[in-house]
């Protein structure tokens, strides 16, 4: 594998390989805990003389720190890439790197002597006066932009998406989509701003976007520009774009066990869900603005995201899926799936308020209205989420129920598996004669990246968190990056750090 210059990583960069000096190696800790390191941090200097930030999490540096010597130049590839912090970062790189339970470095031993061993940029007094109390970076905050240009049938104007709504966006998906009807972009949380007497559209950093929302207004809009050239192109130079649906099989996916390989597909299989994952809640208390996972603060929650304050239960229903022809055996090949959102409510058929309800707010006992689908067929459209790559096991995350046909008849109780291995457990679940058939369906493309229903249900008394002290029981799952992913910098603590210096030998 030819590796890239550190210039060229971007968060599409999980399955490449670069060659780098390791550089300002320091262990990062906290005042109230200095016997515990919290995460190694570093810079990573290219023989170009280009330099990006690193990070070792907590939880892998008992695997990496005997093996990284700073000043030394490695080969590193299956990493993971996101988003630079927005305070006080090393470099000036949009993005940093980190490791993850799958990532390989190797030493280089012949490195020309003519590779950089310091990563800097010089800067005159003046420029440092300019600087007082900035507090981004020295070489200037730099952010990810995409420009979108939309129309309500009369002007066009232009959207401006930044750092992660930007680097997120499914813009391939949504060309595809757009040749076989008209797209209809929901947008919320924007700043209505005006350049030279037009008006432009801004993303906040709350800002989401929702691609044909299930919404009367935009049933209106399709039906309107049905029949009119509605098609999406690019402004500027297409991207690469590696979405392209793979049928296969969970006895192939079976197989593979690293996510850095994997994500970026998206593969169509027909799976029977066995049973749900072990010690996984089904629901978690979500941001209603950005859909992540809130903590409870004061006498209310906080979303680290976004910073909102109101919360509901939100789907997370976690399956143990096998191939419909080998289902029943007690080692059947497995994979996890996760239905995130909309996709558990197009699953059950049930607003998770409503279930919520039924449950008593108890997230972890699974309802007879889950466990009746064990054994029910389905061809799924599944992809590995980003949070997967700090997995050891791989997990796979529900993007779209394309057809569902019911349960497969049987008199055998099926067993909890561990994913990927298809080993029994102790104690069964329930018998599969037992479940309530689905009735046969064929889904197009749901809302994209969130999926929708259908026929919207009618929802209940919703269960709003707002000003009242927690009452759901809830239970800290994986972090997915649908409802769990969290930034660096965002972390609670009000306790002051202080970073020690590790020298190398």
């Amino acid at each position: 594998m030819t590796c890239i210059p550190l210039k060229d990583i971007n968060q599409g960069s999980y399955k490449t390989k670069i060659c780098a000096r390791l550089t300002r190696l320091s262990e990062f800790i906290l005042d109230d805990k200095p016997e515990q390191i919290q995460r190694l941090d570093f810079v990573l200097l290219d023989v170009e003389g280009h330099a990006i930030e690193a990070q070792v999490p907590q939880q892998h540096i008992s695997r990496f720190l005997p093996r990284l010597k700073e000043g030394t130049v490695y080969f590193v590839e299956f990493f993971q890439v996101v988003p630079c912090r927005t305070n006080y970062r090393a470099v000036s790189h949009t993005y940093m790197i980190k490791f993850t339970c799958h990532t390989r470095v190797t030493e280089f031993n012949a490195a020309p002597p003519t590779f950089p061993k310091y990563a800097y940029t010089l800067a005159s007094f003046d420029t440092l006066r300019t600087r007082i109390d900035y507090t981004a970076d020295m070489s200037g905050l730099k952010k990810a932009i995409r420009h979108l240009y939309i129309s309500d049938g009369r002007e066009s104007i232009e959207v401006v998406l930044w750092s992660r709504q930007a680097t997120e966006f499914p813009a391939e998906k949504i060309i595809e989509l757009s040749k076989e009807k008209p797209i209809i972009l929901l947008l919320l949380g924007i700043i209505a701003k005006s350049r030279e007497g037009q008006l432009k559209i801004q993303g906040s950093m709350s800002c989401q976007y929702h691609i044909n929302p299930a919404i009367p207004e935009a049933a209106a809009l399709i039906n309107k520009f049905t029949g009119f050239p509605h098609q999406v192109t690019w402004t500027g130079a297409a991207t690469s774009s590696s979405s392209d649906i793979m049928t296969t099989s969970v006895t192939e996916l079976a197989k593979l066990t690293n996510p850095h390989e994997l994500y970026g597909n998206i593969y169509q299989v027909n799976v029977v869900l066995r049973t749900i994952s072990p010690n996984q809640p089904w629901w978690y208390l979500g941001c209603i603005l950005c859909r992540k996972r809130v903590f409870p603060e004061g006498e209310t929650y906080r979303c680290p995201k976004c910073s909102g304050n109101k919360a509901e239960p939100m789907y997370r229903i976690v399956f143990i899926a096998a191939d419909p022809d080998n289902f029943l055996e007690d080692n059947a090949p497995t994979i996890e799936i996760t239905f995130f959102g909309n996709m558990g409510q197009e699953l059950t058929g049930i607003p998770v308020l409503q279930l919520a309800a039924i449950s008593e707010g108890n997230n972890v006992s699974i309802p007879s209205e889950i466990t009746r689908l064990y054994s029910h067929k389905y061809t799924l459209a599944i992809s590995v989420p980003f949070s997967s790559m700090q997995r050891e096991n791989v997990s796979y995350q529900v993007k779209n129920i394309i057809t569902t046909a019911g349960p497969a008849i049987t008199t055998k109780t099926i067993y909890p598996a561990t994913s990927g291995t298809g080993q029994q457990q102790t104690k069964p679940t329930q018998d599969t004669t037992r479940h309530l058939p689905v009735a046969e369906t064929t889904k197009l493309d749901s809302n994209m990246e969130e999926g929708k229903v259908a026929t919207p249900l009618p929802s209940p008394q919703r269960l709003q968190m707002e000003t009242s002290s927690p009452t759901m029981k809830q239970t800290t799952s994986s972090d997915d990056d649908l409802a769990f992913s969290t930034e660096a910098g965002t972390s609670g603590t009000k306790t002051k750090r202080n970073v020690r210096r590790k020298l190398g030998d």
